[in-house]
C-alpha cells in the first residue's frame, strides 16, 4: 500500500513517508491521530460549556438533562454584566500589574543571569548555585515570611515620608512587580539562553569599547528576544492569574484588586445578588485573556522553550 496525500512527501518527526508503506505504521499512525483527537476535545470541552452556559437559563444549566447548546443567544446579557460589576477598572488594575511585573520579571532576572552567564565575577557560581536551589522550596512557604517582610517595610516607608504608603495609589503594586524580578524559574530560562549565545559575539564588543550595560542592551537584548517573549509570556499568565498574595496586598486599597481578587470578593459580598448566568459570565471574562494569549503565542511558547538550552 501506497502512502497518499502528505504522507508522500513526509520526511521529519517519528515516522517518514516511506514507514507510511506497512499497514501496521497506518493503523498505528491512525490510533495515535484518534488519540490526540481525544485530547484536544477534552481540552476544548470545558471553555467552550463555559461560554455557552453563560446564555442558559439557570434552571437549563442545572438540569438532569444535558444540552450542549443555549435556546437563545442574548448577547445583551455581555454588556449588563460588564457594566454592572466594572469589569473595565478591573481589567485595568490587572493589566497595570501585568505590565510592572513583566517590565521587573525581564530586567532583574535578566541583569542576574547576564551576570552570572556572561561577565561571570568571582562568586557567580555561588549565586547561581543559591538562586537554583530556591527552586526547591514550595512557593507557598514563602508567602508568610514574605507578606511579613512587607508589612514590616511599609511601617518603616511611612514613618519615614509621614503619610500611609498604604493610602498611596498602587503603591501596594511595588512588591506584586518586584516578586516577579526575582523568580528563580525565570533566572534559570535567561542563563541558559545565554550560554547558548558564542563569547566571542561580547569580546568583540568589548575591543570596539562597548561598556557591560552597552554589551547587554545591544548584543545580548535583541539576540535574547525569543527568550525575552517567552518569559513575558509565562509572566502575564501567572501575573493575571495571581491570587493569594494580591489579595493580602489590596485588602485596604479594594478598588485596586486585579481581577481574580475581585471575583472572589464578588461572591463573598454579593452572593445572594449574583445569579448563576453572572457568575459563569464573570468566570468567562477572566478566562478569556489567557486563552487567547496561548492561543496566539502558543508557537513562540514551544519553540522558544524547546531550544533555549541549545548551543550553535
Amino acid at each position: 500500500m501506497k502512502p497518499v496525500g502528505r504522507l508522500s512527501h513526509k520526511t521529519g518527526g517519528v515516522f517518514i513517508f516511506s514507514d507510511y508503506k506497512d499497514v501496521k505504521t497506518r493503523i498505528l499512525y491512525g490510533v495515535f491521530i484518534a488519540v490526540l483527537l481525544a485530547f484536544a476535545v477534552i481540552a476544548v470541552f470545558p471553555p467552550l460549556w463555559l461560554f455557552l452556559s453563560c446564555f442558559k437559563d439557570p434552571t437549563a444549566v442545572l438540569t438532569d438533562e444535558f444540552r450542549l447548546f443555549p435556546e437563545t443567544f442574548d448577547l445583551s446579557v455581555i454588556g449588563r454584566v460588564w457594566s454592572e460589576f466594572r469589569f473595565g477598572r478591573y481589567y485595568l488594575n490587572s493589566l497595570f500589574l501585568i505590565i510592572g511585573a513583566v517590565v521587573c520579571a525581564i530586567v532583574f532576572n535578566g541583569l542576574l543571569a547576564y551576570a552570572v552567564a556572561v561577565i561571570r565575577p568571582k562568586g557567580a557560581k555561588l549565586v547561581d548555585a543559591f538562586v537554583t536551589a530556591t527552586l526547591l522550596i514550595p512557593a507557598i512557604i514563602n508567602i508568610s515570611p514574605l507578606y511579613m517582610n512587607i508589612i514590616g517595610s511599609f511601617d518603616i516607608l511611612t514613618e519615614l515620608f509621614g503619610t500611609n504608603v498604604w493610602t498611596i495609589p498602587y503603591f501596594s503594586y511595588i512588591p506584586l512587580w518586584l516578586i516577579y524580578g526575582a523568580n528563580a524559574y525565570y533566572y534559570v530560562l535567561f542563563k541558559v539562553y545565554f550560554n547558548s549565545i558564542p563569547r566571542a559575539l561580547f569580546e568583540a564588543a568589548q575591543i570596539d569599547g562597548a561598556n557591560r550595560l552597552q554589551m547587554f542592551r545591544y548584543i545580548l537584548a535583541p539576540l535574547a528576544f525569543p527568550i525575552i517573549a517567552v518569559v513575558a509570556i509565562f509572566t502575564m499568565n501567572a501575573a493575571w492569574s495571581d491570587f493569594l498574595l494580591p489579595s493580602l496586598m489590596t485588602q485596604i486599597t479594594q478598588t485596586e484588586q486585579p481581577i481574580m481578587v475581585r471575583l472572589y470578593h464578588m461572591y463573598g459580598d454579593q452572593m445572594a445578588q449574583v445569579t448563576l448566568q453572572e457568575k459563569l459570565m464573570t468566570i468567562m471574562f477572566a478566562v478569556i485573556p489567557p486563552i487567547l494569549l496561548f492561543a496566539l503565542f502558543q508557537k513562540r511558547i514551544s519553540a522558544s522553550v524547546a531550544t533555549s538550552g541549545l548551543r550553535e
